[in-house]
């Protein structure tokens, strides 16, 4: 008879009301955590920065040249003017990041994704992250000069 009662109580409140009945406690449930959602950007907005160009260096001889063509995604339209009036200020950011970069893997093949993340790194540090949202590599070109003995 108490085992039918405990079916019944069970069928009736469910397990958490059967264990609660019952004096014991119930399970603990997993807590779900909502997800979190990325920032959702409406619209679109480019800045297409100057090709930036820097030069290769070996034995105090000019060995090459590194070319990158960068395009800025911003969160607002409006900000194209902030981006302009801090234009050199990137730029040179821009220049000393990937200047940088080049010269520490010489000979090494950079990949598109390393470029990108590192200019889009230091134009988050320029202009913040309220304005980048994202830095597109449109084109990078890698010429080398022979070095001439002598």
């Amino acid at each position: 008879m108490k085992k039918i009662l405990i079916i019944v109580v069970v069928l009736v409140l469910g397990a958490g009301g059967a264990f609660f009945f019952l004096g014991k406690k119930a399970p603990e449930q997993a807590v779900v955590k909502p997800k979190v959602e990325k920032l959702v950007v409406q619209e679109h907005h480019y800045v297409r920065l100057d090709t930036i160009t820097v030069t290769l260096f070996q034995d105090d001889q000019v060995a090459g040249l590194y070319t990158a063509a960068l395009t800025l995604e911003i969160a607002e339209a409006e900000q194209r003017s902030l981006v302009s009036a801090a234009s050199s200020r990137l730029r040179d950011a821009l220049i000393r990041d990937l200047h940088g970069l080049v010269e520490r893997r010489k000979g090494i093949e950079i990949s598109l994704d390393v470029v990108k993340r590192r200019m889009r790194s230091t134009a988050i540090r320029e202009l913040g992250t309220d304005v980048v949202v994202d830095m597109f590599v449109e084109n990078v070109l890698r010429k080398d000069l022979e070095l001439k003995d002598g």
